[in-house]
């Protein structure tokens, strides 16, 4: 709602609202909407009933048009509310593009957004689905048999301009990356969200793809040890 009130934009309850009170009626023309993030199918459809009962005609420009979201388990998220990425697509053998969607009902919007800007969470979030969606993608589909886990080794976000809740391009570079071994994958990539043009933010990321069983004695012995030292029954 700070975004649309900045920019002189209508929200979809304001929207919902004009229609119904006969706001657009004999315009004699179909309505012209550009939705920004957010509005899914379901509001769609919503617009377009509260129209029809105006006898209206409304056309609903989608941001991201009706590109498929990436499948949750690759972008390892329960919610399909919470997937940032769509649209997918390979440019070359280093380079990926995907847009970002922000669902209404997203993990991270729907706390307190009581800003013009979206947080930044959201872009270190989109950075690191975008990394995950790429590797399940196009790195591990040789070993289907194997499912693997993806560590974080390092990773550093550098914000260059406020991020909107409109229309936004993910780009991912592979920096380097060798799959000579099934058992450990390490990558290095680098994530950059863009929109009007500019970067909104850049994300380096440092990290491994380990094929099941290679880091499991490793994760339940710092387990043990957390939970021990938490207890105070560690060794002295």
């Amino acid at each position: 709602m700070d975004f649309a009130r900045a920019v002189g934009a209508t929200t979809f309850s304001e929207l919902v609202h004009a229609l119904d009170h006969g706001d657009h009626d004999g315009t004699g023309e179909a309505l012209a909407v550009h939705a920004g993030q957010g509005i899914d199918d379901y509001s769609v459809a919503y617009l377009r009933d509260a129209a029809e009962r105006r006898g209206l005609k409304i056309d609903v420009e989608l941001t991201g048009g009706e590109a498929e979201l990436v499948g949750r388990q690759h972008v390892h998220k329960a919610r399909q509310d919470n997937v940032l990425i769509s649209a997918l697509e390979r440019l070359s053998a280093e380079e990926f593009t995907a847009d970002l969607r922000l669902h209404d009902h997203n993990e991270l919007l729907v706390d307190v957004q009581d800003r013009v800007h979206v947080q930044g969470m959201v872009a270190v979030e989109a950075s690191r689905q975008m990394f995950l969606a790429v590797i399940e993608d196009h790195f591990l589909t040789k070993w289907p048999q194997q499912r693997y886990y993806i560590v974080i080794n390092e990773m550093s976000t550098k914000f260059g301009n406020f991020l909107f809740p409109v229309a936004a391009k993910v780009r991912l570079r592979v920096d380097s990356v060798d799959a000579s071994e099934s058992t450990r994958i390490p990558m290095q990539v680098t994530v950059t969200i863009e929109q009007a043009g500019r970067p909104a933010a850049t994300t380096t990321v440092d990290l491994a793809a380990f094929a099941p069983g290679v880091v499991d004695g490793k994760e339940i012995r710092r387990a043990k040890q957390a939970a021990a030292f938490a207890t105070g029954t560690a060794d002295a």
